[in-house]
This record gives structure tokens, C-alpha cells and sequence, in this order.
């Protein structure tokens, strides 16, 4: 396990329990019962503390978007690891600042459209986080590397599979797929693989080399042919899943595009309406 990415949860963690204890006994309280509050003019979302938190989070929004010109290869700085690890941090912590400037009440139609945009690019955002880890522990290409450990044990029996099996190629999708086009694929990747799998298991019990070896040599045999079974489907779900992280990705990057335009409206009537915090009076 990488140690920045649980070095960064618990910095959320920490950050969250900070400003839960600062306003616990203010936003346990109803919209009435605020106002006689101490810290009122301070915690509620147009006092000093609340606007500071939601122009910190428009900052924090600002810099998440630089993960995307890292992709396009604007900024070349750093290792698309740590940027992608950045760019879900200062998601996550701007959504958590987005939270306590508005003190959990949303009372205009401008911070409820704000919130919620927000809180469809965090969502859409960890789904394709997982998309991305899942993708990563896939191998493309593993069913050559099973053939040949056949191969190896039994010739020319990897070359039979690894034959029967390119019968069988997996359905690519041009790379602006969208992601119903995607998940309308899915039922024939599923398809695909099980014919791979299916392949590989008829062509390997066809062979006559079963009746020559004893229990041990067939067990140790019918792990190497599994194994070809989970290559031959692997590949598959490799193709499959890298179409849906990138149609995912788009729908994303429009989630978030809405988000900032809703920020901008809602910074906007602040600035408007003489919230500067301290960037003027």
C-alpha cells in the first residue's frame, strides 16, 4: 500500500474533525437558534470564518483542475500518480469546505445548484478513481504469456489455445465512445469472454495428453489451462474496462465544467453583494 494516499485520508480526516469540533455546538443548532449563537456572525456562510472556508474551496476547485493539464501534457512537473492522488485530495477537501461554508443549510437556489453540482463530480469522480485502480490491476495481453507456460509444459498445446482464443477478439470502441455506447457493449464483452474462456477449456481436454499423465502431472495441468481461462477472459475485461474509464472520464470532465460554472455564479453574487473576506472591504 502507498502511504501518500492514506497520509492524505487522514489529513481529511483530521481537517473534518477540526472544524466539526470549532462549530459543533453552532451547526447542532436549527436555523432560529443560530442567531443567538456566539459565533453566529463568524460560522454562518457570509460571516468571516464561513466565506473564508468557501473561498478557500473555490481555490482549492481552481487547483483540482490543473490535474487536467497535467493530463494534456500542459504541465509536465510530477508523475501522473501523485497528480491524480492531488486532484482526488483537493476534490474531496473542496467538497468538505463547500459543506461547513454553507454551515449545512442551503437556502438559495445559487448554493443548493452549487452543492449539488459539487457533489455529482465528487461522485462521478470516486467511481472513476475505482474505474482507474481496477484497470490498473488488469493485464492486457495475458493470454500470450499463459500460452507459452503451456507451451512449455505440454507443446504445442499453448499455440492450439492462444489460436482458438484470437478466434474470439475483444469489440473496440473508437476512444469517444460515450458511455451509453459503452454499457451497450457490455452484454458482448461478457459474451466475447466466455467464449474465450470456453475455447480454451475445449481445445485443452481435446488433447490427447491427458491419458498419458498420472493425478499429480493432470492437477498441475489443469491449473496452467485455468489460468489460460482467466487470461483469455482478462483481456476482455481489460478492453472493456479501459472504454469505460475513458467514456466515464468525459461525463466527468461535463459534470465538472457545470460545477465550476455554478462556482463562478455563486463567487460572483458574493463578490457582488460585498463578501470580499480579505480582499477588500
Amino acid at each position: 500500500m502507498r502511504a501518500r494516499p492514506v497520509v492524505l485520508s487522514l489529513l481529511l480526516v483530521a481537517v473534518t474533525a477540526a472544524m466539526l469540533w470549532r462549530g459543533w455546538g453552532f451547526y447542532q443548532l436549527g436555523l432560529d437558534q443560530r442567531v443567538d449563537h456566539p459565533d453566529f456572525r463568524a460560522l454562518r456562510p457570509s460571516g468571516s470564518y464561513g466565506i473564508g472556508l468557501g473561498y478557500l474551496g473555490t481555490l482549492l476547485i481552481l487547483a483540482n483542475l490543473l490535474y487536467l493539464a497535467r493530463r494534456k501534457h500542459i504541465i509536465r512537473l510530477g508523475d501522473m500518480r501523485t497528480w491524480l492522488d492531488f486532484h482526488v485530495f483537493s476534490g474531496l477537501l473542496a467538497a468538505i469546505l463547500a459543506v461547513f461554508h454553507a454551515a449545512f443549510q442551503l437556502r438559495t437556489p445559487v448554493a443548493q445548484a452549487t452543492v449539488l453540482s459539487l457533489a455529482i463530480v465528487v461522485v462521478t469522480g470516486m467511481v472513476g478513481r475505482w474505474l482507474h485502480a481496477f484497470t490498473a490491476r488488469l493485464t492486457l495481453h495475458a493470454m500470450p504469456e499463459a500460452a507459452r507456460e503451456l507451451d512449455e509444459r505440454v507443446p504445442p498445446l499453448g499455440r492450439h489455445i492462444a489460436a482458438a482464443v484470437a478466434a474470439f477478439p475483444p469489440t473496440q470502441l473508437p476512444a469517444n465512445a460515450s458511455l451509453l455506447r459503452c454499457l451497450g457493449t457490455m452484454p458482448r464483452w461478457h459474451a466475447e469472454a466466455r467464449a474465450r474462456r470456453e475455447a480454451v477449456g475445449l481445445v485443452a481436454e481435446a488433447h490427447p495428453i491427458w491419458g498419458q499423465l498420472d493425478r499429480r502431472e493432470r492437477r498441475s495441468l489443469r491449473r496452467l489451462v485455468a489460468e489460460a481461462r482467466r487470461a483469455a477472459s482478462a483481456d476482455v475485461r481489460s478492453v472493456a474496462t479501459t472504454a469505460l474509464l475513458r467514456s466515464w472520464r468525459s461525463l466527468h470532465r461535463m459534470f465538472a465544467l457545470l460545477m465550476l460554472l455554478a462556482v463562478v455564479v455563486h463567487v460572483g453574487m458574493a463578490w457582488h453583494y460585498g463578501y470580499h473576506w480579505i480582499f477588500g472591504s
